[in-house]
């Protein structure tokens, strides 16, 4: 896996990710797991950034780079896109939660 530097908005971090969308999908699931009140600080966002802005948001677009924060060759993509796949995913996990737990409670 390769390390992307991940900025948009209040977000600011660096995360382990096989490609650039799945860097993407992480900044909006940290800014999601806020609105559900199960967000926790992670390893790769500076705490003293989270004390300034009080809550995390998203830029219309987040911008990542293996190379370091604030670059001009940096790659952007759209939010909306990243919530889009971000929704997805959750949508899937629910599903294969919901099927593991109608099996278990036929073995039960």
């Amino acid at each position: 896996m390769a390390k992307f530097y991940v900025q948009s908005g209040s977000v600011r971090g660096i995360v382990d990710c096989y490609d650039s969308e799945c860097a993407a999908v992480w900044a909006v699931n940290l800014v999601m797991l806020q609105v559900d009140g199960k967000a926790e600080v992670c390893e790769s966002v500076c705490e003293q950034e989270i004390a300034d802005v009080g809550m995390f948001a998203l830029d219309d677009a987040i911008r990542i780079s293996e190379r370091g924060f604030d670059r001009n060759d940096c790659e952007q993509i759209d939010t909306h896109m990243a919530f889009i796949q971000w929704h997805q995913l959750k949508k899937a996990i629910q599903a294969l939660h919901q099927q593991l737990k109608d099996k278990l409670d036929d073995v039960v």
